[in-house]
């Protein structure tokens, strides 16, 4: 018997863009046309591909062997980009447009979708305190590049400037299809990162005796401690930090309905191609930092690995600016995350006036977040080891299986999840997802905030 899920009137409870006493336009409503899965294809890759490739060097540094973190990423790619794609399945079988709707749908209380949406605003809260981070040092580095040192260079300043004059309009804006080509020209700059990167290291400036060897900053050049040279298959509870590295870096959950909601063929299929592009194309630049950063600078990867290269360097000077201009465009993508979280949480429309007040007010806590944090390496192993390893693995899991114990069927009769996810492989995420949360955090926590060496 196929399963119907109730139309769900979430006004009174949870009310995200698509409340009915918006005054502004919308792309959340149901006769919005919606956006080809090519566009899709790049927000999804750009959503993904932001502050967490920079950190995925000093994640293998950490003590992962070179192929067992090739092997640990690809893993990673296979299951995220699962779980991904199945956020946009339960909004087709539940009818729903955000994550308090499907938990509503699925649950038949409120209990579930608002821990979901509480842990969507902690996570994203993170993940914009983190690009707050990488812009605000990146604008200070540049400065200081061009022989500039005055008060607004400083790193603090120089975001705030940033988020009031080019963030703030772009926070404001209503759907992600307006960001498409600007995602296109962030993924672009990352790409022309990773390639100085590759020219870098094939140049060899960065190695001893190099151009920019002796400029580079204390603890940042090359070395590989103890070893004469890279470990490739090493493992070690170490290995945990670049899997709570790589699950921040991969992480998008946070707007999977949105995404599905915005795609012009709104099938599962067709949601499925446009996640498997933006997945891939992230995989593709995360493969090459990882693995060019880690070679060049070895055990002194820092958190944001162009820290690693000398400020004479008028290319890296160069790359920095284009991870400016990516982290800027990539920043209105995770915070619609937090902002459609937060309107869901406490049940607020998108009239005009509480739109701008609530935009406001969130950009206003992540100034203070982040100027608060100091280490990028740190907080994506944290935040991805702690939050969104239940965003990621244990939320989905969750769902799929209630939505196959609900029923096998979908009110067309097609089936939306078979047998082998909602007996098998929707547990084992559940369970992965808290080890990786317990064992993941206190890993990260012992090794990056203690400083204990973990064999």
């Amino acid at each position: 018997m196929a399963w119907n899920p109730p139309e769900l009137d979430l006004s009174s409870d949870y009310s995200s863009e698509e409340g009915s006493d918006s005054d502004l336009d919308t792309s959340d409503d149901e006769e919005f046309a919606g956006v080809s899965a090519l566009a899709i294809a790049f927000n999804i890759a750009k959503g993904i591909v932001g502050i967490g490739i920079l950190s995925l060097p000093a994640g293998i540094a950490a003590g992962t062997g070179l192929v067992t973190g090739l092997l640990i990423l690809i893993a990673m790619y296979v299951v995220i980009l699962y779980t991904f794609w199945n956020l946009g399945r339960c909004c087709e079988a539940t009818h729903q447009k955000t994550h308090a709707g499907i938990g509503l749908a699925l649950t038949g209380n409120h209990r579930f979708g608002a821990v979901m949406e509480v842990t969507n605003i902690i996570g994203t809260l993170l993940g914009c305190a983190g690009y707050a981070l990488v812009i605000g040092r990146s604008s200070s580095d540049m400065w200081k590049a061009m022989g500039i040192n005055a008060w607004f260079t400083d790193s603090r300043i120089s975001f705030i400037s940033i988020m009031v004059v080019v963030l703030l309009p772009l926070c404001l804006l209503r759907d992600l299809s307006k960001l498409a080509f600007t995602s296109m020209l962030g993924l672009a700059c990352e790409l022309s990162v990773i390639i100085f990167m590759i020219a870098r290291y094939i140049g060899g400036e960065y190695q001893p005796g190099g151009r920019y060897y002796d400029s580079q900053e204390p603890g940042t050049q090359l070395s590989w401690g103890d070893a004469d040279g890279p470990s490739l298959f090493d493992v070690n509870l170490t290995a945990l930090v670049l899997v709570g590295t790589a699950s921040n870096a991969f992480i998008a959950h946070w707007n999977s309905p949105k995404f599905y909601h915005q795609l012009r063929d709104r099938k599962p299929r067709s949601f499925l191609k446009a996640t498997v592009g933006g997945f891939t194309l992230a995989l593709v630049l995360y493969v090459a930092c990882m693995i060019v950063g880690y070679l060049s600078f070895g055990k002194n990867c820092q958190g944001d690995i162009l820290h690693n290269y000398s400020a004479k360097d008028q290319w890296a000077t160069c790359s920095r600016g284009a991870m400016l201009f990516a982290t800027i465009f990539g920043f209105p993508i995770n915070f619609t995350g937090l902002r459609t979280a937060f309107l869901a949480l406490f049940g607020l429309g998108s009239r005009r006036r509480i739109w701008v007040s609530v935009n406001v007010f969130l950009l206003a806590i992540i100034c203070v977040l982040g100027c608060s944090f100091s280490d990028l390496g740190v907080l994506a192993a944290f935040g991805g080891s702690l939050l969104g390893a239940l965003v990621i693995f244990v939320y989905p899991g969750l769902m799929v299986m209630w939505s196959y114990n609900r029923s096998q069927t979908f009110s067309s009769g097609k089936d939306i999840f078979r047998r082998v996810e909602g007996e098998c492989v929707a547990p084992a995420l559940v369970v992965f997802g808290v080890v990786l949360s317990l064992f993941g955090t206190t890993t990260v926590v012992l090794t990056d905030m203690l400083g204990v060496k973990l064999q």
